[in-house]
């Protein structure tokens, strides 16, 4: 589903190359549920990034199916990242200016969803995040743990192929953080492919896939036996 082959990603400071991301091959299948770990500063954001088709200023070549990323026109790859991808990132990221409703809305309307079946799918997801009294408030309104969980049902709202999630429980109490990883195991159980970057062991454990990434690189990459 998606191939990395030799993907570097650096700055080049003034006597050297500061190397982020160094020779990334990298293999998932569709269906995966992928674990990456490692300490801050290692590059796992970064390579969620790259993956998520969010940094395009990197060496290597990035395969999506048939795709060759590259090679795609700007609109074509944006396209992609919209019906594609959904990513649920550590800064929220919400829009200040939509509400609740209208950020969860926000991906269905990418994928021209029906009007009906866009009110059902967000009515469903405030109820699962029992957010539905929360429904006509702003980003700035919430606390940090509630735009979490919009960030999360937005980022699930359009049913995602591949769901990107950097450090997606990192904001949440642990009851709320088991409630998440959950949720994964549910959408991976119905064929999502999940790639989450986290300090967490235990949500590691949901998955089926870990890759530890030191240094921009990665040191290890094993199943996770249940």
């Amino acid at each position: 589903m998606i191939q990395l082959k030799a993907i570097d990603k650096y700055i080049e400071s003034r006597f050297q190359r500061i190397f982020i991301l160094k020779g990334i091959d990298l293999t998932i299948n569709e269906g995966e549920f992928i674990t990456l770990m490692g300490p801050s500063g290692a590059g796992k954001s970064t390579l969620l990034n790259i993956l998520g088709l969010l940094d395009e200023d990197y060496a290597g070549e990035y395969f999506f199916g048939e795709k060759r990323i590259k090679t795609m026109k700007d609109k074509e790859r944006s396209n992609l990242h919209k019906s594609e991808f959904g990513y649920i990132f550590q800064a929220y990221h919400l829009i200040d200016e939509l509400t609740v409703y209208e950020n969860i809305e926000t991906p269905l309307l990418y994928r021209n969803v029906s009007s009906s079946e866009r009110k059902s799918i967000i009515a469903n997801l405030l109820d699962r995040f029992n957010m539905v009294a929360k429904k006509d408030l702003f980003p700035a309104q919430l606390s940090g743990g509630q735009q979490q969980l919009v960030g999360i049902a937005r980022a699930i709202a359009g049913r995602p192929k591949v769901l990107l999630a950097d450090e997606p429980t990192g904001n949440l109490h642990s009851a709320q953080a088991k409630e998440i990883m959950e949720i994964f195991q549910e959408l991976h159980t119905e064929g999502t492919t999940i790639i989450q970057a986290t300090h967490a062991r235990e949500n590691a454990d949901f998955g089926t896939r870990l890759i530890n990434l030191v240094d921009g690189r990665i040191k290890t990459d094993e199943a996770i036996t249940k």
